[in-house]
């Protein structure tokens, strides 16, 4: 249904790629942090100098920040979504990220298609790492 959005309306691209980043990106976690004071976080005690880590994924669907969070959406509005990080920590790269999605994803559908996945979704093995996360492969078929 997504797809065939975009191919009636390629000018959504850009919040395609935004909801994207928010629904699945490819950075799982902030980098690692470390509690400046001590501080209690919804019940739970946080003591100056332990690790803590940002979960964007888990971020990106708080139900606090977005209406029907686990909705794939491309035409969703004000997407705050934290996949480029925030404030100090905001990614300098994230500019260039989503011109590169925007062209990469909207090329790949114009020139293949019919391209879909080789395998149902649900066998799709993916990568895990603390940082980066992705399919280890992704096998495709188009006529």
């Amino acid at each position: 249904v997504q797809l065939g959005l975009l191919r009636e309306r390629p000018f959504l691209w850009p919040t395609a790629v935004e909801e994207i980043l928010r629904y699945d990106g490819p950075v799982d976690t902030s980098t690692t942090r470390w509690a400046k004071t001590d501080f209690e976080l919804h019940g739970h005690q946080i003591k100056r100098g332990d690790l803590v880590r940002v979960v964007l994924t888990s971020a990106n669907r708080d139900g606090s920040q977005f209406e029907k969070p686990d909705l794939f959406d491309i035409q969703r509005q004000n997407n705050r979504h934290i996949g480029f990080g925030f404030g100090i920590h905001y990614c300098l790269g994230a500019p260039l990220a989503r011109l590169e999605g925007q062209i990469t994803l909207s090329t790949l559908f114009n020139r293949f298609p019919t391209i879909r996945l080789a395998i149902p979704d649900a066998e799709i093995v993916w990568r895990s790492g603390v940082l980066f996360r992705g399919p280890k492969t992704l096998p495709l078929i188009w006529d």
